[in-house]
């Protein structure tokens, strides 16, 4: 039987943390829910998800709707939508099943690509080669969640680029159901054998999602900073997120904590340059997500690297390099430590 293979390439990089995240997660469960209850979308779609941060990573292979369950989605360094279009082009030779003299292949697959920031890897040799030779074997539709990623980049390759420009739980909630009646409406138009040419997307745009204008470029995305840290207790790593101040010039507030596994390591780019921040450019902090440890802004004189630190002893060994030491807290008039800035 032909199928509707649908991906979801969705973009797991450090600046995506907190409510976002759990909003995407929430959303691609209610939608896997949904689905389940459609007919047309039980009979003919199959889903995947790749997720991607400075490495690309298949979390939900293609099958069908009914054995559908998303997982939740990791965290990584960097937003390298190259290497995401690599991994693309590679699973959909994989997955889709081609048309033969014998055989009709499966339908037109539609790719829902999710990012919020500008690519930290050079993008243009996969963008050609996706417009070369998948551009018509697939619709990519890209959303630009928030506003703040590379739109003329991403209308390059893309059939349809829309944008999110509220990040409420509403507004989520919106996109996801628009994302669920765009797959319903396709899965029922290859069901009565429309002819194969392209995406049908729901017409019922929800407020917050606006289509591209094909004139604006986007904006540099340098909303957020993120500290990667380590717990000293368990050696796990965990990342602090802090905004752009709209009311001092230079300084970022801080925003979100989030406990991760070693799994973001493996989702980073390797050897990518990092930027150092002066930590009294950050305003305010957290306790350890990981542990009951007051401070999580800990510096290390001997590597560098960033923990959490028990402010009742003070004393530590530092997850990073294994160097113990006595840690003092840092006077007004002292200049400040860097810190190494994630790649968002």
């Amino acid at each position: 039987m032909r199928m509707l293979p649908v991906y979801f390439v969705v973009d797991v990089s450090e600046s995506m943390i907190g409510d976002t995240m759990r909003q995407l997660d929430e959303g691609l469960a209610k939608l896997s829910d949904t689905l389940k209850t459609i007919p047309e979308a039980l009979e003919t779609a199959q889903i995947s998800i790749i997720a991607f941060a400075g490495k690309p990573k298949v979390i939900a292979p293609m099958v069908e709707v009914a054995n559908f369950y998303p997982p939740r989605l990791p965290i990584g360094g960097g937003t390298s939508l190259g290497a995401a279009l690599d991994k693309l082009m590679e699973r959909i030779d994989r997955d889709v099943r081609p048309t033969t003299p014998d055989r009709k292949g499966d339908w037109k697959p539609i790719v829902f690509l999710l990012t919020d920031g500008v690519p930290t890897d050079n993008p243009a040799p996969a963008m050609v080669r996706w417009k070369e030779k998948y551009a018509r074997k697939a619709s990519l539709v890209s959303i630009s969640v928030g506003g703040r990623a590379d739109l003329k980049g991403l209308r390059d390759i893309s059939d349809k680029t829309m944008i999110l420009n509220d990040i409420s739980d509403q507004a989520f909630t919106n996109l996801i159901t628009w994302v669920t009646q765009s797959i319903t409406i396709q899965s029922q138009s290859v069901g009565i054998g429309a002819k194969d040419d392209g995406v049908n997307l729901s017409k019922a745009l929800p407020d917050e999602l606006s289509e591209d204008d094909g004139i604006s470029a986007g904006q540099p995305d340098d909303r957020y900073a993120v500290v990667v840290g380590k717990c000293e207790t368990n050696e796990l790593p965990y990342l602090l997120k802090y905004e752009k101040s709209r009311r001092q010039d230079g300084v970022y507030e801080f925003r979100a904590s989030q406990g991760v596994s070693n799994q973001y390591f493996e989702m980073c780019a390797d050897g990518g340059a990092m930027q150092e921040m002066n930590v009294r450019n950050l305003l305010g902090g957290a306790s350890c997500p990981h542990c009951p440890n007051e401070i999580t802004m800990a510096h290390c004189g001997k590597c560098g690297g960033v923990h959490c630190l028990d402010l009742r002893t003070k004393q530590a060994v530092c997850p990073w390099c294994g160097g113990a030491g006595t840690y003092g807290a840092s006077s007004p008039d002292d200049p400040g430590f860097n810190v190494n800035r994630g790649l968002g």
